[in-house]
């Protein structure tokens, strides 16, 4: 099913976070109303999921949420909704509520488990109020999301790790979905402020794509979906980035990492089978995945291409 994002760029958020700014995101972009997303869905000929990203949704005034989600009534039958929302607008009578509605995910932001680092981020919420919403998400029915950051003032690869396992053991057998994404320094942001004033070092694009990686392969092992790696490249956020790991491929250099972690843990020195549609992530931007792959196991180059062998899983 194809999905049709519609932007509500920080729309009713209880806290400006120290790294946010989606209107760097999303540029002049005027959301629209209920009403335009109304008949946007009505010119449809098939099913669509739409999203509602940006903001947080379930923070809104009931009437207007529930003006969002009739719109879907003009949608292809079998259509449904997802929407981001802000951990501290989940309560066992908003998903009660919600039930009405063909939700098929709710993703809640979640950025660290860390109650120090999400006190720096001026989040809101603690790693216990975060851990309670994605269980009430879960505990009616829904499908659950946790969108993740990397690189946030003091955060850790160990401090990552760590929320994801506590995000595994929430989650049991249940599914849940994962979002990676590397923080940016955005202009007029009090993170830009933090790096002027030097109480501040963002990662770089090589740092953020080793620790996602790693991310990504351990989440992969704990049973996560994992949706989304990077941040939506447009324009505007190109123009708007002072500093951080910012890579119009970023997922891409992430994955390879995971790959490699993969590879080398079914066999140190190789060799290794990949499938094709694979072997760009080793091919690809320099042959940075070669690169990695070659360091990790202290082989040539050379030597490490040489143990990579291609599997055609098409025929």
């Amino acid at each position: 099913m194809k999905r049709r994002a519609v932007f509500l760029p920080m729309r009713n958020c209880p806290h400006r976070c120290i790294y946010c700014d989606q209107g760097a995101i999303t540029g002049e972009y005027q959301p629209p109303s209920p009403w335009e997303v109304k008949n946007m869905l009505a010119e449809l000929s098939e099913p669509v999921e739409l999203c509602y990203f940006g903001g947080s949704f379930t923070c809104q005034p009931l009437t207007l949420q529930e003006e969002y989600l009739k719109a879907l009534e003009t949608a292809p039958v079998g259509s449904c909704v997802r929407f981001s929302t802000h951990p501290l607008c989940i309560s066992e009578e908003r998903l009660q509520w919600l039930k009405q509605f063909p939700v098929s995910m709710i993703e809640l932001g979640i950025s660290s488990l860390d109650d120090h680092i999400l006190s720096l981020c001026n989040r809101g919420y603690s790693e216990k109020e975060a851990l309670h919403a994605l269980h009430l998400i879960q505990e009616n029915g829904f499908c659950a999301a946790a969108q993740m950051m990397v690189g946030l003032p003091e955060q850790t690869l160990e401090s990552s790790l760590s929320d994801i396992q506590k995000l595994a053991e929430l989650k049991g057998p249940c599914e849940m979905t994962l979002r990676f994404y590397p923080c940016l320094v955005l202009r007029n942001t009090a993170l830009e402020q933090l790096l002027i004033m030097q109480r501040y070092e963002p990662l770089s694009v090589e740092e953020a794509a080793h620790w996602v990686g790693s991310l990504l392969y351990n989440a992969r092992k704990l049973g996560f979906a994992v949706q989304r790696v990077g941040l939506q490249e447009t324009e505007t956020l190109e123009e708007s980035v002072v500093a951080g790991p910012h890579h119009p491929a970023f997922g891409e250099l992430a994955k390879s990492i995971a790959l490699a972690l993969a590879l080398i843990e079914n066999a140190p020195q190789g060799p290794w089978t990949v499938f094709k549609k694979d072997i760009s992530l080793f091919s690809g931007h320099g042959n940075w995945g070669l690169s990695v792959l070659s360091s990790m196991t202290g082989l040539t180059p050379k030597a490490t291409k040489d143990r990579l062998f291609i599997w055609d899983n098409l025929h």
